[in-house]
């Protein structure tokens, strides 16, 4: 089921929006009267430095993220059919202060993916991570299209991987079907990373992405910039 980097804890599966989610206070914490070491200690620092995923052998799609954190944490990966409803299929646990970690989903759903990361400090905060969608094909050219926000410049980042040369036309829309970002290029046989400069900045608003190979080959996503 997994390939590990750092301790990876898999989860049986039953069949992603920056959200933060603060614990309520403990009583404790309400108490103005905390030692000195409490009072010195730094709070709890958990980001995210990328998340992204691939097409692998066997209908498998591999999962890779990096974490910087400066306490220990839970992270738990959640999958879901439609970005609104999300199970648990993996937890994976550090205290380091970079960590990697790779593992694999052995029963992705037939077509669109959606993963997000559940993220647990051991101060009780818990937050997600943007949702990563993973579309997969089963066409001449095409195994995979995958789109999650770069986490550094919150542009959007784009996986494409090709089972041929082919030609990929990747653009943003806003809702009234005005083109805001278009790109367009060969990808090579194999996986072809791009990067919508611009999308990060975008106007609050309602947006729509699509990405096409081949003039056949379709990914279409609908976009919520807050």
């Amino acid at each position: 089921m997994k390939r590990i980097i750092g301790n990876i804890a898999i989860i049986a599966c039953c069949c992603m929006l920056l959200t933060v989610v603060p614990f309520p206070a403990n009583a404790s914490d309400l108490n103005p009267a905390k030692s000195t070491s409490e009072a010195l200690d730094p709070p709890a620092s958990v980001e995210i430095l990328s998340f992204s995923g691939q097409s692998a052998e066997n209908k498998k799609i591999d999962l890779f993220c990096k974490i910087k954190s400066n306490c220990c944490y839970n992270i738990i990966v959640e999958r879901s059919s439609n970005g609104k409803r999300f199970s648990a299929i993996a937890t994976l646990s550090d205290n380091k202060q970079i960590a990697e970690f790779a593992l694999s989903d052995e029963n992705p759903l037939r077509n669109t993916n959606y993963y997000r990361l559940k993220i647990a400090d051991n101060k009780g905060n818990v937050k997600y991570s943007k949702t990563m969608v993973v579309q997969l094909y089963n066409s001449d050219d095409l195994y995979m299209v995958s789109v999650t926000p770069n986490t550094a410049l919150k542009d959007l980042h784009i996986n494409v991987q090709l089972k041929n040369r082919a030609y990929i036309v990747m653009k943003v829309t806003d809702e009234n079907g005005r083109e805001v970002v278009k790109r367009k290029g060969t990808g090579n046989e194999g996986l072809n990373t791009y990067e919508l400069d611009g999308t990060g900045t975008m106007a609050p608003g309602n947006y729509f992405l699509e990405v096409l190979i081949n003039s056949k080959d379709l990914l279409s996503m609908p976009l919520i910039k807050g």
